[in-house]
């Protein structure tokens, strides 16, 4: 059976891993001087107490070539779906242990998303895999995939990002003052952009989000959402009822966001994930 890989970034519960049968790999997360794995021994509430106590923030690393090698070691041909590699290093140590390897076919291929905007991707690959798709059909098929996918996301504040070096001091500096909520998008390059700058309340900034997604209902064939947050429950439970009344066939999951992605998001994340056909 082709084996299919990603990392613990894509936010894949672990009872849909279970359930198709996906492997995961854990960033590596060091918080106050000890180091955990992504997943498995450290959760979100762990790193906004630490930032909440000591004003220090947490960082991430990718697995490294070492770990990647491990991993890749299997006796059948294996699918890996990573991170995008604008984002991070992560992409780029799977390729470094990968001219290490000789063993059985195995097909890196970069997401260009983070989260659930790639963890969907792996699924649907899953999926296509278990229907009894070739090895050579499964890297063509997620490619094209890949092009369909969309993500969009609210985050509550910019701190996190900043610390994080993924905003710039200008873009955290007018977020604060200006009482900001970054609305953004997973831009088809594979890099992050503003999508809207929702000043005000949080609420208009979900109303945005809502906004969002329903135009582009109205305008796409969407047959899948996957809507991942971090202790949001009431906000996600209201996105998800505004998208039912849409009136569309569409199958909405709903899933968590994990440490990796909540120490550059922040408390309350809140995004959607998607594909067109």
């Amino acid at each position: 059976m082709i084996n299919i890989l990603t990392e613990s970034t894509a936010d894949i519960p672990k009872e849909l891993c279970e359930t198709y049968q996906i492997e995961t790999i854990p960033v590596n997360i060091q918080l106050n001087g000890k180091g955990y794995k992504d997943g498995e021994d450290i959760h979100p509430d762990m790193l906004f107490d630490a930032v909440r106590t000591t004003g220090r923030y947490p960082t991430t690393s990718a697995p490294s070539p070492n770990d990647f090698a491990e991993f890749f070691n299997r006796k059948t041909p294996s699918i890996y779906i990573g991170l995008s590699s604008r984002m991070s290093t992560t992409f780029h140590n799977a390729q470094l242990a990968l001219k290490e390897l000789e063993n059985n076919p195995i097909d890196l291929i970069d997401s260009l998303s983070i989260s659930t905007g790639y963890g969907q991707v792996v699924i649907q690959a899953a999926k296509w895999r278990n229907e009894g798709m070739d090895f050579k059909e499964l890297g063509f098929r997620i490619r094209e995939r890949i092009k369909q996918t969309r993500g969009i996301f609210i985050l509550d504040t910019l701190d996190y990002a900043y610390h994080g070096g993924r905003c710039s001091t200008i873009e955290h500096l007018f977020s604060s003052v200006l009482k900001i909520k970054p609305f953004l998008q997973i831009r088809p390059d594979g890099t992050l952009g503003m999508l809207q700058k929702v000043r005000g309340s949080r609420k208009k900034a979900i109303n945005a989000l809502v906004a969002y997604i329903l135009k582009q209902i109205s305008i796409e064939n969407i047959p899948e959402i996957f809507l991942t947050h971090y202790d949001c429950e009431d906000e996600a439970q209201f996105v998800v009822e505004k998208i039912k009344l849409a009136g569309k066939p569409i199958q909405i999951h709903t899933t968590k966001v994990g440490c990796a992605l909540a120490i550059h998001s922040g408390p309350y994340p809140i995004g959607i994930a998607y594909h067109v056909e």
